[in-house]
């Protein structure tokens, strides 16, 4: 269960950071540097979560192969 929330975090972080990213660099106003940072910051956010769930996962599935072979 927490690995799910977990990946549905990090997923929704990554396409905020990327939402914000984009509107960030396609805008020039005042909040301009806050919405780069800030989408920069859940992106890298997003695929740290991310990444460890995946490599978790992996490490899980590769022990579970070695425990079901023998």
């Amino acid at each position: 269960m927490r690995d799910d929330l977990g990946l549905f975090i990090g997923l929704v972080f990554l396409i905020i950071g990327g939402v914000l990213l984009y509107n960030g660099t396609s805008n020039a106003d005042a909040s301009q540097s806050a919405a780069v940072i800030g989408g920069a910051t859940l992106l890298s956010l997003g695929s740290v979560v991310t990444w460890t769930l995946v490599k978790n996962w992996w490490e899980w599935r590769r022990e579970y192969r070695k425990f079901r072979d023998g």
